[in-house]
């Protein structure tokens, strides 16, 4: 996909505000102090230069401070914006100046590695088509989606997705519903079946008479639950403006005391310098730094700091199913023969009829033949029934492969061992496609969404840091639900869920008060994920909806990772608040100098900035930071 005019200007600012302006404000400085050195010009010249940086640098941060304190506010901005206007009053433009060439390095820091621009509402308008095949006048002709109207009869072929909400009226064929529903395995649709723009036709033509199109269509209807959770959730307070809000008032009549003590005005502004929050606002983003980039080795994006300080108190964790716990395609699971045939005989047979088919379940039957290294021959005379299964002549037998319904012998599919076999694998989650020869069954084969071998260890890691309750939500039928949540061992599990009915699940959790992670990889799962509080996408099986509106995405598919993201997150809360402790040990003896006068303004900045270059070597301490939930070694 080309990258929009808008996307490349915002590239541009991004740019211009993250690099150009720390070195535009650094070459004043630079230029203001030369000339101040060697006594090159009028002062005011090198004056000019300093304030200039100040102000370049510096107004965004005033107009923000200004408009927190309107709101009620105190936060790192409304200190920097005290100390800064107190310490240009007194003349010192210079310490001024250098304050705001590091807090604009921070700021710097803190947009290129936690902002992030999403993309999911664009992507979710591109899973549907721009174009739809319609029979009007007797023939079919292709019209943009935003010209169909409702009544239209659209066709969809193989390969084809599906543009509108409707009911098939003509034709049948095999549907992915993953995307919308979040069913692991396809959907056969018939005269009669309902649809949903953005489903994948994965085999045979589809008539469909138009129901719902645009703002109507069940996709469009989860781009504005997505859009609504992203602007309704609740902002996380940043660690140091939490501390500021007490701070900032002590200082200030620490400043004024210092002034009465001394007589001197410049000692009440090295109080304010040497107290200026700029170790406080480096707390956060470079410890949140280093965590993200020790993560990111591990395969685990995380795209801002305030989920990453709040992934440890998670304590409900909600997991879909399809793509995540399992692996999202079919696979043959179990192989049942009757009247003395062998697995590997009902394989191979099942396979000669499959041959020729584009059905998906077709292509896990032939890839469990692969798998056994069965010889698969050409069959002589194949045909298919759309919606019930195929049927195949080879020498001189008749091979039938498909769902109980397309049996005429209904009689004996219900008969004892083959009615209790399909009842057995029904149980378990599986579909069961049954075999017969010369119209004998002979055996079925059981294929259903492959489980993760690694999901049951990774649940015990997630119960190890702290996770109360994990609770499977999907779209799939409640027997495949129960068989995958008996085999990882969650809590609890929800079936049967369309996209707004999981958000409305995580929206009822965070009413009770838990810290909600979700954890998906579809574009069903994508309300839910911008609504929790914690959203995690499975990276490399997730659709790149899911991992743009996720707030962590797991590179490697492998949920253990959300452990070691709650353990990152741990550690990394902890060592924000020891760089505080740090920051504060610098202040104390800062203030305690400043307040009976032995500080200068440019001491004060000096001063200020050890207490900086401590708390960035603590962080980056993070870095190499080793160690894993016991769990994930089990």
């Amino acid at each position: 996909m080309s990258e929009s005019g808008s996307e490349r200007d915002e590239k541009c600012r991004e740019l211009l505000v993250l690099g150009l302006a720390p070195a535009l404000i650094l070459g004043l400085i630079l230029a203001s102090w030369v000339l101040a050195r060697w006594h090159v010009g009028p002062v005011y010249v090198n004056a000019s230069l300093a304030l200039t940086a100040v102000l370049l640098g510096g107004t965004l941060r005033f107009i923000a401070g200004f408009k927190d304190v309107s709101r009620g506010r105190i936060t790192v901005n409304v200190f920097v914006t005290v100390a800064l206007a107190a310490t240009v009053a007194t003349g010192e433009f210079r310490p001024a100046a250098i304050i705001i060439l590091i807090m604009s390095v921070v700021g710097a820091l803190e947009s290129y590695t936690l902002d992030k621009t999403r993309r999911s509402i664009r992507d979710l308008l591109n899973l549907a088509p721009q174009t739809a095949t319609v029979r009007r006048d007797g023939g079919e002709v292709t019209v943009a989606v935003a010209d169909l109207l409702v009544g239209d009869r659209v066709v969809v072929r193989p390969g084809e997705r599906i543009p509108v909400d409707g009911v098939v009226v003509a034709g049948a064929g095999s549907v992915n519903q993953a995307p919308i529903t979040g069913e692991s395995m396809p959907v056969e649709k018939a005269e009669g079946s309902a649809v949903f723009s953005g489903t994948l036709n994965e085999s045979g033509r589809l008539e469909i008479t138009t129901e719902k199109v645009g703002e109507g269509t069940t996709l469009a209807r989860i781009v504005h639950l997505v859009q609504e959770a992203q602007a309704t959730r609740a902002p996380i307070q940043n660690l140091a403006d939490r501390f500021t809000t007490g701070f900032l008032p002590t200082v200030v009549a620490l400043a004024v005391l210092a002034y009465f003590v001394t007589g001197d005005l410049k000692a009440a502004v090295s109080v304010l310098l040497v107290a200026c929050p700029c170790a406080f606002a480096i707390a956060t983003p470079t410890a949140v730094t280093a965590g993200v980039s020790n993560l990111a080795r591990r395969a685990i994006l995380v795209k801002g700091g305030a989920f990453l300080e709040l992934g440890h108190k998670i304590d409900h964790l909600l997991v879909d199913k399809t793509g995540t716990f399992t692996f999202g395609r079919p696979k043959v699971m179990d192989i049942v023969g009757f009247s003395g045939h062998s697995p590997d005989d009902v394989l191979r047979l099942a396979c000669v009829a499959e041959k020729y088919s584009e059905h998906p379940l077709a292509r896990a039957v032939l890839a469990a033949g692969r798998e056994k290294g069965l010889a698969v021959e050409e069959p002589e005379r194949f045909a298919s029934s759309a919606g019930l299964g195929v049927e195949a002549t080879w020498k001189g037998d008749r091979i039938k492969v498909g769902r109980p319904s397309l049996f005429d012998d209904q009689e004996s599919v219900r008969a004892a061992p083959i009615g209790r076999a399909l009842a057995l694998q029904t149980e378990q989650g599986h579909t069961a496609v049954l075999v017969a020869l010369n119209d004998v069954l002979i055996g079925l084969v059981a294929i259903a969404d492959e489980v993760r071998p690694d999901m049951p260890r990774a649940v015990r890691a997630l119960k190890e840091m702290g996770v109360k309750r994990i609770t499977m939500l999907t779209g799939d039928n409640p027997e495949s639900a129960a068989a995958v949540a008996r085999a990882i061992g969650v809590d609890d599990f929800l079936a049967e869920l369309l996209p707004e009915q999981k958000q409305a699940f995580v929206k009822k959790c965070q009413s009770e008060g838990r810290v909600v992670g979700m954890i998906g990889d579809g574009v069903n799962d994508a309300p839910a994920l911008a609504l929790a509080d914690v959203g995690i996408a499975m990276g490399a099986a997730g659709t790149d909806v899911a991992i743009e509106t996720a707030d962590v995405t797991l590179m490697n598919d492998d949920l253990s990772g959300v452990a070691e993201f709650m353990w990152m997150s741990a550690k990394v809360l902890r060592r924000i608040k020891l760089n505080i402790f740090f920051s504060m040990i610098y202040n104390i003896i800062g203030l305690s100098l400043s307040i009976v006068g032995l500080m200068t303004p440019i001491v004060a900045v000096i001063f200020q900035e050890a207490g900086c270059v401590t708390v960035v070597v603590s962080s980056t301490l993070l870095l190499w930071a080793k160690g894993r939930p016991a769990a994930t070694h089990v």
